[in-house]
């Protein structure tokens, strides 16, 4: 199965986001799950070349649509944060990668 690629998005890019994306490693990797997840800003989304299988989003508003990112699913990963109903963010996210 090829490498997945999650770009897990906050309004910055920094401190909080770059917490849920070491959450979000460890527990794809408990679950055997190899992907590449880049920590990226909002602002940034339009600039990229690119587009990932997934993004998982830590802040609202992205839900509401983004150019850059037609075709690509978003989760909300805030529980990735919180704790609070981490497994069904999990599930979500496993969903949406078709594994």
């Amino acid at each position: 199965m090829a490498r997945k690629k999650i770009w897990l998005a906050c309004g910055s890019g920094v401190a909080s986001s770059q917490m849920a994306a070491h959450t979000l490693g460890r527990l794809l990797k408990e679950r055997g799950i190899d992907a590449e997840i880049e920590v990226i800003g909002f602002r940034d989304i339009r600039g990229k070349s690119s587009k990932p299988d997934l993004m998982v989003s830590i802040a609202p508003g992205l839900e509401d649509g983004n150019p850059g990112l037609v075709g690509v699913p978003i989760v909300m990963g805030v529980a990735l944060l919180t704790g609070i109903g981490k497994e069904k963010v999990m599930e979500e996210i496993i969903k949406a990668l078709k594994l």
